[in-house]
C-alpha cells in the first residue's frame, strides 16, 4: 500500500518532467543549434548541430576557402569540420552555408601560436561536470542547476577573456548501470515504473547488442546530447576554443563497484555510446600523441608559455591489482615523456580524476572509503546509500586496485622532477579547492606540487559529495598536503593566468549550493593563488 506522501512525490517528479525541464531550447540561432570549436597552431575543428535537416553544410573561411562538412548523423542535423593547413596565431573568419545560403552570422576564431613561439601571456578557463537535465529535481532536491544558471556562469568566465577553455568530464548524465535505460528509482518499484516508464517513452530504449551507430541508438543519443550539450552551450563558445576531456558519466555509467554490478572497464556498448556522443556534439583534441584527432588523450600547447597534458581516467582503465591503470600504459608513457622533455615555461597535468583529493569513490587513485565507526573487512560505498561515516583506509575498498596508486606515484614523481614550473588541475569531484602536495606515502617529492579542483558547473543539493556520499572531499590518507583553498561545495570555475615566469590561479565561486538563495550563476567570490 503506497502512502499519500509517496503519491505526491511521484506526482511532483512526473510534473517536473512534463513541465518542460527536458524541452529547453538553447542559445543558438533559429537554424543553428550549437557551435563548439577546438584548435591547434595549424588546425581548427568545429562541431555544429542544426534544428532542421540539411543536405550539406559548408564553412567559408575568410570569405574565400570552402570547407565541406562531414555529416555525423543520418538526418543531416549534426556536422563536423576539420580545417587544416592554417597559419599559427592568426584570427580566421568563419561563416556557415547550406545550399549557398548563409545560415549564421560570420564569427572569428584564433589559431594557437606555434609551439616554439616566444609567447609571454596566456589565460584559460577550466571547469567540470556541466551535464544534467535543465534544473532537474527529484524528491525535494535539485540535482542539476537550471541552464540559465550554467550559461550565466559560462558568460562570467568568458568575460575574463580567456584564450581557451577546458571542460573536464561528465558532459552528460544518463547512467545505465548496464541496462538499456536509466534504472531510476531502482529501490522503489513504483518510482521506477512511473519515472522509468516516462524516460523510455520520451527518449527510447537502447539496444545494447549493437553499437551506438545503429539508427535507434543514434536517435536516443541525439535526444540526450541535444538537451544536455547543444542546448546548454548553444553558440556561447563559438569564438573560444574549448577542449573536452571525458570521464565516467560520458560512458553512460557512474563508476560503481558493488557486489551485483561493476560498471568499468567500459564494455563495447559504453565505449561506442561515448564516441558517438562526442562525435555528434563536441570537437576532438587535435594535438595528440600520433597526430590523429582523439577523444581521450592530447595536449594544449600555447607557444612556449604553456603545455597542458589532458587524459581520460575512465575509458582505458583496467583491473589487475598491481598491473591495473587508470590511464593506459601507452598514454602514461607519452605523458611522462612530455613532462620530462617539454620546454614550455609552465606545464599542467590534467587528468579527468583528481590527484590530491578523495571523496571515497571506487575509481580513485586512493584506497580511502567512507565507513562507519568500527567497520572491518571490505566495504562497498554505494552512491546515494545514505551511509554515515568517515573516510578511512582501515578497511578495504571493494575492488580497489593497487596499480592505480602505483601509476599515481610514477606520474607524481615525474612532475616533481621537472625543472620548470608544473601543477595539476582536474574535475570529477563536485567542489572547488586547492592544495599543495608535499609527500605521497613513501614518495618524497623533489618539489611541492600544487593541485586544483577547478569547480563544477551544474551541481546542486542532490549531487554534492556531502549528500551523495555522506562526506565532503578531503585529502587522502596517503597524501601529506597543505590547504591553500579549503574545499568548497559551490559551483564555479578557475581561470589560470600566465605572464612570463609567473602563473596565478583565479578561483571563482558562483554559489549554487542552496537553490533557495536565488543565486543566478553570477560571480560570488574570487581568490588569487600563486602557482
Amino acid at each position: 500500500m503506497y502512502t499519500r506522501r509517496t503519491f505526491l512525490k511521484l506526482s511532483a517528479i512526473f510534473g517536473i518532467l512534463i513541465a518542460g525541464n527536458f524541452f529547453y531550447k538553447g542559445s543558438g540561432s533559429k537554424i543553428v543549434r550549437h557551435i563548439l570549436p577546438s584548435v591547434s597552431h595549424n588546425k581548427i575543428a568545429i562541431s555544429v548541430s542544426l534544428f532542421d535537416k540539411a543536405e550539406n553544410l559548408e564553412v567559408k573561411l575568410d570569405n574565400q576557402r570552402i570547407i565541406k562538412g562531414n555529416r555525423i548523423d543520418r538526418d543531416g542535423t549534426h556536422w563536423q569540420f576539420i580545417i587544416d593547413n592554417l597559419q599559427a596565431n592568426r584570427s580566421y573568419q568563419l561563416e556557415l552555408f547550406t545550399k549557398q545560403q548563409s545560415i549564421f552570422e560570420a564569427w572569428n576564431l584564433n589559431t594557437f601560436p606555434d609551439s616554439e613561439a616566444e609567447i609571454e601571456n596566456v589565460s584559460f578557463m577550466a571547469f567540470t561536470c556541466s551535464g544534467g537535465g535543465d534544473g532537474f529535481k527529484s524528491s525535494g532536491r535539485e540535482f542539476f542547476k537550471p541552464f540559465s544558471f550554467r550559461q550565466k556562469l559560462f558568460k562570467e568566465g568568458l568575460s575574463k577573456q580567456p584564450d581557451f577553455a577546458i571542460a573536464i568530464g561528465d558532459h552528460v548524465y544518463w547512467d545505465l548501470r548496464g541496462e538499456d535505460s536509466p534504472p531510476v528509482g531502482r529501490n522503489s518499484k513504483l518510482i521506477k515504473f512511473f519515472l522509468g516508464g516516462y524516460l523510455k517513452l520520451r527518449y527510447g530504449v537502447f539496444d545494447r547488442t549493437v553499437t551506438a551507430d545503429s539508427k535507434n541508438n543514434e536517435e536516443i543519443i541525439k535526444k540526450i546530447g541535444n538537451e544536455q550539450i547543444a542546448d546548454l552551450y548553444g553558440t556561447i563558445f563559438k569564438s573560444t576554443p574549448i577542449f573536452f576531456i571525458p570521464d565516467d558519466h560520458d560512458y553512460f555509467e557512474n563508476d560503481d563497484a558493488e557486489e551485483d554490478i561493476v560498471t568499468f572497464p567500459a564494455d563495447e556498448f559504453s565505449k561506442s555510446a561515448f564516441k558517438k556522443m562526442a562525435d555528434l556534439f563536441y570537437p576532438p583534441l587535435l594535438d595528440t600523441p600520433n597526430g590523429v584527432p582523439d577523444r581521450r588523450i592530447g595536449r594544449v600547447r600555447y607557444g612556449r608559455a604553456f603545455e597542458g597534458l589532458m587524459a581520460d581516467c575512465a575509458g582505458n582503465m583496467t583491473l589487475g591489482n598491481q598491473n591495473a591503470v587508470l590511464i593506459s600504459n601507452d598514454d602514461e608513457k607519452w605523458i611522462r615523456r612530455r613532462i620530462k622533455t617539454s620546454n614550455a615555461e609552465h606545464l599542467a597535468f590534467i587528468p579527468s580524476h583528481p590527484l590530491g583529493y578523495t571523496a571515497g569513490k571506487w575509481r580513485e587513485w586512493y584506497p580511502d572509503i567512507v565507513a562507519e565507526e568500527g567497520a572491518s573487512g571490505t566495504v562497498v560505498n554505494e552512491l546515494l546509500s545514505g551511509l554515515k561515516g568517515i573516510l578511512t583506509t582501515e578497511v578495504d575498498k571493494f575492488l580497489w586496485q593497487k596499480g592505480w596508486f602505483m601509476q599515481h606515484q610514477r606520474l607524481l614523481k615525474e612532475l616533481s622532477d621537472r625543472s620548470g614550473n608544473r601543477f595539476i588541475f582536474s574535475g570529477d569531484i563536485h567542489a572547488i579547492g586547492a592544495s599543495t602536495i608535499l609527500e605521497s606515502k613513501d614518495l618524497v617529492l623533489n618539489k611541492e606540487i600544487k593541485t586544483f579542483l577547478v569547480g563544477p558547473v551544474s551541481s546542486s543539493t542532490g549531487t554534492w559529495p556531502s549528500f551523495a556520499r555522506g562526506i565532503s572531499a578531503e585529502s587522502p590518507e596517503y597524501i601529506k598536503s597543505r590547504d591553500i583553498f579549503s574545499v568548497l561545495e559551490n559551483n564555479g570555475f578557475t581561470i589560470f593566468h600566465i605572464e612570463g615566469e609567473k602563473a596565478v590561479a583565479e578561483i571563482i565561486s558562483c554559489g549554487g549550493h542552496n537553490p533557495e538563495l536565488g543565486e543566478t550563476g553570477k560571480i560570488v567570490s574570487e581568490t588569487l593563488i600563486s602557482i
